[in-house]
């Protein structure tokens, strides 16, 4: 059995400005956004796009297609050679902050990429394999349409990360060949159920948990009288806050409420109202779900905000805006381009590239840190 759910779909804009013009791919993704909008009107779309100031990308997925294209128009007049090992890790960063405040989605990351693209340097493609095996399972699917030969380090390299996520690559001569791809690809990614659900829970491998129970935040304790939003019971005994959106209940009942809205980690669920990320001690998890701690009351029938309206409602209160940020694998691109400029390059060792997550709040960055630049856990 096969299912299908609503999509965040971050479109890698990394065709060479010098081969392609923007025009003769616009008209492609202009069918491509309107067709999946059609299929599923929920789905939203991103880009991301190298300048000379660096990748750019919107702040936040949107519905407006219209807006998407203008900024892509927008951004063209600036377009330079695009770093693929560096665009990816941002797409990958940039969804797991996503998936954090939401639910019911699966996410894409579409490569549009050509022989003038910088290559991914072998140092690189380690670590982004590993980062790309602990996300696959939010789902996550990478599909690459490459304008070159198939046969190139390039395409063999782009291959191994697209197949890790069950994603296609497509290989075509021109761009002419690039709107029956796109047709295709608009179309929605099936997730095999019984891989992905088992007695109608996701489950996530036991290797990846940690990345997920760091990535929750721990309800907030509330010291005075307040009404539970779960059960409706007015007090102040074990009362905690989603610290995203400050609802409050019970830690039991979010106990309770955990066993149906967990994202495959027992103890780690979806706060009902704002959809943000939240954990409890796992025992005490355990022990409210087997009746060994008693309840405060009968749970009342609560409902999740419905996803969709919900995101509408984000979106109208503040609306995308385009972030630069900075290369997050420029260094290596540094290096070979003074090598291919024939400037002397020091003999050194070559030095294993890794990527670091922050076991306190799943932070990821690359090379050798001392300290989260965002927490300041200390990293061994």
């Amino acid at each position: 059995m096969q299912s299908t759910k609503s999509e965040d779909c971050l479109i890698f804009y990394a065709f060479s400005p010098e081969n392609i013009k923007l025009k003769q791919v616009y008209n492609s993704l202009s069918e491509f956004i309107k067709n999946k909008q059609i299929a599923d009107p929920s789905d939203r779309f991103n880009l991301i796009v190298f300048q000379a100031d660096g990748p750019n990308y919107l702040d936040q997925f949107t519905f407006d297609s219209d807006y998407i294209l203008k900024t892509l128009k927008t951004m063209s007049k600036d377009i330079s050679k695009a770093n693929i090992a560096g665009g990816i890790f941002i797409a990958i960063t940039f969804i797991i902050e996503v998936y954090k405040k939401i639910s019911e989605k699966i996410f894409r990351l579409l490569i549009l990429v050509d022989d003038g693209a910088y290559e991914i340097p072998d140092a690189y493609l380690p670590p982004l394999q590993e980062l790309i095996k602990v996300v696959k399972d939010m789902p996550f699917f990478i599909d690459t349409v490459l304008i070159g030969s198939p046969y190139s380090d390039q395409a063999q390299k782009l291959l191994k990360l697209t197949n890790l996520c069950n994603g296609e690559l497509f290989g075509i001569k021109n761009v002419r060949d690039l709107n029956p791809i796109l047709t295709s690809l608009s179309e929605k990614k099936y997730i095999s159920d019984p891989s992905f659900i088992k007695h109608r829970l996701r489950m996530i491998l036991p290797d990846n948990q940690p990345f997920y129970i760091n990535l929750a935040d721990t309800p907030e304790p509330l010291i005075e009288t307040t009404t539970c939003s779960i059960c409706f019971q007015k007090d102040n005994h074990g009362i905690v806050k989603c610290p995203s959106c400050d609802n409050p209940a019970h830690e039991i009942c979010w106990a309770q409420w955990a066993k149906t809205s967990n994202i495959g980690i027992p103890h780690v669920f979806r706060c009902h109202n704002c959809f943000n990320i939240l954990k409890l001690d796992k025992q005490f998890v355990s022990d409210v779900q087997a009746g060994k701690i008693p309840t405060i009351a009968e749970m009342q029938k609560v409902e999740k905000k419905n996803i969709v309206d919900y995101l509408h409602e984000l979106e109208d209160k503040m609306k995308p805006k385009i972030v630069q940020a900075d290369d997050p694998m420029g260094l290596e691109i540094k290096a070979m381009m003074e090598t291919k400029n024939g400037e002397p390059k020091k003999e050194k060792k070559k030095r294993r590239v890794s990527v670091k997550i922050c076991p306190n709040c799943s932070k990821i960055m690359m090379g050798d840190r001392k300290n989260c630049p965002s927490c300041g856990y200390v990293l061994f």
